[in-house]
C-alpha cells in the first residue's frame, strides 16, 4: 500500500458515523466525569444580621432636670 491508498482509507474509516458517535459520546463522557470530580459545593453564603434600631434613652434630659434643681 502506498501513503495516497493508507490516506483515503484513513479518511473514509473517520467519516464513519459510529466513529464519529463513539468520540463524541467518549469526550462527553469524560468531561461529564471531569465534572464530578472536581465539583465542590459551595459554602452557605452568612446571613446578614438586621441592625436594629438602638433605643433612645432620653438621658440628656433628666441630667438636665437635675442640674436645674
Amino acid at each position: 500500500m502506498d501513503f495516497s491508498q493508507i490516506f483515503n482509507l484513513s479518511l473514509i474509516v473517520l467519516k464513519d458515523w459510529r466513529v464519529i458517535f463513539i468520540a463524541v459520546f467518549s469526550i462527553t463522557f469524560m468531561i461529564i466525569g471531569s465534572y464530578v470530580v472536581k465539583y465542590r459545593k459551595k459554602p452557605p453564603r452568612p446571613k446578614k444580621i438586621k441592625a436594629q434600631k438602638p433605643v433612645e434613652t432620653p438621658k440628656t434630659e433628666e441630667k438636665k432636670e437635675e442640674e436645674e434643681e
